[in-house]
């Protein structure tokens, strides 16, 4: 019996993506992370997003792909391509939760993200 596919995600997740590559401290980004961002990691998160936006990394557009759901969990292999046309794809970790889209990046996934492309 084929695999039901994964209802369309990709409009949420990006959103979600895009929430967090977008201008603003990170304090304001914390619904879109599970678990939210503590005060230090916030900091840190600023100061790399200040680097990379310095350096024209910004903004970021990204491609979603091979989404899979089970239950409120999805995966999905992201492609962020950076204004200066570097790009780096992460299998990404989403949990349905408080955020405006819906989605949440676990906080793995988020450190991981920051890594690669800051």
């Amino acid at each position: 019996m084929p695999q039901v596919p994964a209802p369309d995600l990709a409009g949420p997740l990006t959103q979600t993506l895009q929430a967090l590559a977008g201008p603003g401290s990170f304090r304001g980004k914390a619904p879109f992370i599970q678990g939210g961002i503590g005060r230090i990691e916030a900091v840190a998160a600023d100061r790399a997003y200040q680097n990379a936006a310095a350096q024209g990394k910004f903004p970021l557009s990204f491609t979603i792909a091979n989404v899979d759901q089970n239950g409120g969990v999805a995966t999905a292999d992201v492609t962020a391509t950076a204004a200066t046309g570097g790009t780096a794809t992460q299998n990404i970790v989403f949990t349905a939760g408080p955020s405006p889209s819906g989605w949440q990046i676990s906080r793995g996934s988020a450190l991981n993200l920051l890594s690669a492309v800051g």
